[in-house]
């Protein structure tokens, strides 16, 4: 790509490249802190999602000055248009981050979720992170075959919410720790929904195509 169109879109990619890396860092981080109880990581990470923030205006601003100062065809205007979508997912994943790290600071000195369910929800945040990491593989190379398997990645996360869901009856908490437990397993899956309509996205303006199987 070498005449200034095209050079806008690989810097807008590029933007949210940088906006996924940022995401995925974020619920990465955010896990170690749920899980550690550390409430000095967690603060961090919600301050940092302004930086999440910023990045999505920088990019909506970027896609207004591609859509009035240039003439685009079908396949750039699939790829400018579903930009749009992208960044709203994408911040909103960094948002999801960010719920799981304030649970951190709402429960601090007490640890958010039990003992008994470490290994579900550190399974959850391994899940969680692996998505993001290609994610922004798919964003990076336009992958469509990789972004065509992105929903099969998430039905990892929606395993383990269910395995969750399927303990609590058995294990006994009290009701703040059980709403506890049920919406920190719903930030992660849907932090994965969020992912498999970023790439979506990638596949349909590759191709066009908006129809992917989820088998």
């Amino acid at each position: 790509m070498s005449n200034p169109f095209h050079q806008h879109l690989d810097e807008l990619n590029a933007l949210l490249v940088d906006m996924a890396r940022r995401v995925g860092a974020a619920i990465e981080q955010a896990t170690a802190a749920l899980l550690e109880g550390d409430t000095a990581a967690a603060e961090a990470i919600v301050a940092e999602d302004e930086l999440v923030n910023a990045l999505q205006f920088q990019i909506d601003d970027r896609i207004i000055e591609l859509m009035t100062q240039y003439d685009a065809v079908a396949s750039d205007l699939r790829f400018v248009l579903g930009a749009v979508r992208i960044s709203v997912d994408l911040e909103r994943m960094g948002d999801l981050a960010k719920h799981v790290a304030k649970s951190v600071l709402l429960r601090a000195p007490a640890a958010v979720i039990p003992d008994s369910l470490r290994l579900d929800f550190a399974a959850m945040g391994a899940a969680a992170a692996r998505i993001s990491e290609k994610l922004v593989g798919i964003l990076a190379e336009q992958d469509y075959l990789q972004a065509t398997q992105m929903s099969l990645d998430d039905d990892e996360l929606d395993a383990v919410q269910d395995r969750i869901h399927a303990q609590l009856p058995n294990l006994g908490y009290g009701s703040e720790t059980a709403g506890d437990v049920v919406l920190l397993a719903r930030f992660y899956e849907r932090f994965g929904d969020h992912a498999v309509r970023v790439a979506h996205q990638v596949a349909y303006a590759v191709t066009g195509d908006i129809h992917l199987d989820r088998s």
